[in-house]
C-alpha cells in the first residue's frame, strides 16, 4: 500500500495543473512591442482622411476669390424681408424661384434674383451704378472679359465697395480695374457649377 500511495503522489506531481499548462504554453497572437493589427488599420485610415482633408484645403486655397459660408438656398418672394447677407455683393442665401435674365444690364438687378443665377452655376460681374454712358462703358469692357461664357450676368450695383466684383455661389473677388486674366480665372473656376444641395 505504501508503494501505491507513492505512485499516486508521483503521478499527481508529474501531471501539470491547468494553470501550470497555461503559464508554460507558448504565447499566441501579439508579440511584445508590436501594435494590434486593428490599431494599425485605424491609424492608417485616420492618416488617409487627414491627407484628403489637407489636399482639399490646399486646393480650396488655390481657387480665386474669397470663400463665404453658405447661408442656404431658401426660396422667397421677390423683395421678402430676410436676414443680412454675409458678403457684399451676396454670394448665397435667400433668393427667388426665378432668375435674372442672362447677359448684360444697364439697370440694377435684384440680389434675390441674381443669387438664383449663381445657384444655377452663373457668375455675376458687377460694376458701379453710374450714368447711362458710364454703365455702357463698363458693360462693353466686361462683355469682352466674359466672352465665351453663357451663364453670366453683367449688372450695375449701387454702393459698390470696389469698382468691380465677380460673384459665384459662396465666392467673391473684388477688382479696382478690369483685370482680364484675373476675371477670366474666376469665370473658369466657377462658371457652370450647379449649387443645388
Amino acid at each position: 500500500m505504501g508503494q501505491a500511495k507513492r505512485r499516486s503522489n508521483n503521478a499527481k506531481k508529474s501531471t501539470p495543473t491547468a494553470a501550470e499548462r497555461m503559464r508554460s504554453a507558448p504565447k499566441r497572437g501579439r508579440r511584445k512591442g508590436l501594435p494590434s493589427p486593428w490599431l494599425v488599420g485605424i491609424a492608417g485610415l485616420v492618416a488617409l482622411v487627414a491627407l484628403q482633408v489637407t489636399l482639399n484645403a490646399v486646393a480650396e486655397a488655390r481657387l480665386p476669390g474669397e470663400r463665404f459660408r453658405s447661408q442656404g438656398n431658401l426660396h422667397v418672394s421677390l423683395g421678402a424681408n430676410t436676414p443680412a447677407y454675409n458678403s457684399d455683393p451676396p454670394t448665397s442665401g435667400w433668393h427667388t424661384a426665378e432668375l435674372a435674365p442672362w447677359g448684360a444690364h444697364l439697370e440694377a438687378q435684384h440680389d434675390q434674383r441674381l443669387l438664383h443665377n449663381m445657384e444655377d452655376g452663373g457668375v455675376v460681374l458687377w460694376y458701379p451704378l453710374g450714368t447711362p454712358e458710364e454703365n455702357a462703358a463698363h458693360v462693353t469692357a466686361l462683355e469682352d472679359v466674359a466672352r465665351g461664357y453663357g451663364r453670366v450676368v453683367i449688372a450695375p450695383r449701387e454702393g459698390m465697395p470696389t469698382t468691380y466684383a465677380l460673384t459665384a455661389w459662396q465666392r467673391l473677388q473684388r477688382f479696382e480695374d478690369v483685370d482680364r486674366e484675373g476675371m477670366r480665372a474666376f469665370l473658369a473656376a466657377y462658371h457652370g457649377i450647379d449649387n443645388h444641395r
